[in-house]
C-alpha cells in the first residue's frame, strides 16, 4: 500500500486540531493529519477522537496509514 505524498499536520492533543483547523477553515484541499499511536500516551489521540473534531468542523476523515515509529496518519478532506 503507498501512502499518499501530503501535507502533513502533525497532532498531540484535540485542541492542537481544533486550533489548526480553525486556522484552516478556509484549506479545500486533502492534507493527513499525524498522530501518535498509544504507545506514546502523553500525546495519543484516538481516531475516534479526531474524527468528532473533524467532524464537528465540517471535515472528514479517510483512509488511516501507520508510519514510521509510533505515528499514524489520518488522510482527511473538506466535506
Amino acid at each position: 500500500m503507498t501512502i499518499p505524498k501530503l501535507k502533513r499536520v502533525k497532532i498531540s492533543s484535540e485542541l492542537d486540531l481544533r486550533t489548526w483547523l480553525a486556522k484552516n477553515s478556509e484549506l479545500r484541499q486533502e492534507v493527513m493529519i499525524v498522530t501518535c499511536n498509544k504507545s506514546s500516551p502523553d500525546k495519543y489521540v484516538s481516531s475516534d477522537q479526531v474524527r468528532n473534531v473533524l467532524g464537528e468542523s465540517g471535515w472528514a476523515a479517510g483512509r488511516r496509514y501507520t508510519l514510521d515509529g509510533n505515528l499514524v496518519g489520518h488522510v482527511v478532506s473538506p466535506a
